[in-house]
């Protein structure tokens, strides 16, 4: 109690001193950890093991929730207050359930040079093998609503392949109709 007490007093004091050094310290952890091996490492060598990789490509990603605070489902009148949920059913390329995914999308700025709305999108991805990965990053709203595929930094957080990196990637099959995707996923265990 008496702990909690000085902390709450010293803590507007102590925050503003601390948290540069704290973003330092994970900038600096971040590019150690997540930043890819030179392809001359030895750790690139290892992945000649196929176990150490998940490569999914021609995935089909079908909708069967979706939530959002703007009332049109074409995402062709965004907002700088848009926020939706969505889940999806994922499927391999000859139809078989692989998992499913469970994300969310905010809208954080309109970008002044084009107009184009930028928003964030993060999910949890729940393969039925047991590899859970977690991917997200920012999306040019407009461009994914015309068919382009956006890109995130995926990593493995449970299952298999626990603190593997790489990519998730997605795109509307049909860009009228955001309700299936074409996806891919690859992640690698240096």
């Amino acid at each position: 109690m008496v702990f909690r007490a000085l902390s709450d007093r010293l803590s507007p004091f102590v925050d503003p001193l601390l948290d540069p050094l704290f973003d330092e310290a994970a900038a600096r952890a971040v590019s150690l950890l997540a930043a890819p091996p030179r392809t001359t490492s030895d750790r690139v060598g290892a992945l000649r093991r196929q176990d150490r990789a998940l490569i999914l490509h021609d995935l089909t990603e079908k909708v069967v929730a979706y939530q959002s605070n703007n009332p049109d489902p074409t995402g062709k009148t965004p907002t700088e207050k848009d926020f939706a949920t969505v889940k999806l059913e994922i499927f391999s390329p000859g139809g078989e359930p692989l998992g499913q995914t469970e994300g969310a999308g905010r809208m954080l700025f309109k970008r002044e040079d084009d107009g184009h709305f930028i928003a964030y999108f993060g999910e949890e991805i729940r393969l039925l093998d047991g590899h859970v990965i977690r991917s997200g990053g920012l999306v040019d709203d407009a461009r994914l609503t015309e068919g382009e595929a956006a890109s995130f930094p995926a990593v493995a957080v449970a299952g298999p392949l626990r603190g593997a990196i790489g990519y998730r990637q997605f795109r509307p099959l049909v860009k009228e109709a955001h309700d299936t995707y074409v996806s891919s996923i690859v992640l690698y265990k240096k």
